[in-house]
């Protein structure tokens, strides 16, 4: 069975950084895996998508996740999760960091942010937790770390060990980022500990 995590947000979340840990982590589990990228004008706050697909018993041919076929989105911020909700089964696990950024088109008056954005992601039928990605990573002094915070939440969901995320951690980010980043994976761990 092929497991299918889609991550999204925009430009400058570390989207691209939490696919590459992730696949490093189903990489050093063993799984067959493939990975694809999508920036939106991602320099300018645009938006970013990452499709992640792995799988222990059986090939991975596509590297985009079929639409309807995510069985987990991580959103790293709210509008884009309700953006990136249809690519999901009706069964996936939705973790989204209620952080708000808000996109250009909304600054320069040609659209509106819903207010309503977290009631309709939980009118979707998915499983809906909010993981504080944003607030967590800055109270530990390192808010760019979100994206790892975020993973720690997914990681008791995925199948794979502490032990192969903290070495998928070491070989993905900068040497001086390595410390920072497993003290978030832990707090993302504890934060949805009753989840």
């Amino acid at each position: 069975m092929v497991t299918n995590v889609l991550l999204c947000g925009v430009g400058g979340q570390g989207i691209i950084t939490a696919s590459k840990i992730l696949s490093e982590a189903a990489l050093m589990s063993g799984y067959a895996v493939k990975k694809s990228e999508v920036h939106g004008m991602s320099q300018r706050g645009g938006n970013v998508e990452s499709h992640v697909r792995f799988s222990a018993d059986s090939p991975v041919h596509a590297p985009t996740i079929p639409t309807g076929e995510a069985c987990m989105l991580l959103a790293f911020e709210t509008l884009e999760a309700l953006r990136a909700l249809p690519q999901t089964s009706p069964e996936a696990l939705v973790l989204v960091d209620e952080r708000r950024i808000v996109p250009m088109s909304v600054n320069t008056g040609l659209a509106q942010y819903p207010d309503d954005a977290m009631q309709r992601l939980e009118a979707g039928g998915r499983h809906v937790h909010v993981v504080p990605a944003f607030a967590i990573a800055t109270d530990l002094g390192e808010y760019r770390a979100a994206n790892v915070v975020m993973l720690g939440a997914a990681s008791r969901h995925l199948g794979i060990t502490s032990e192969v995320w903290q070495e998928a951690i070491k070989h993905s980010v900068r040497p001086r980022a390595v410390d920072s980043s497993l003290k978030a994976f832990e707090a993302g761990l504890a934060a949805l500990a009753g989840a």
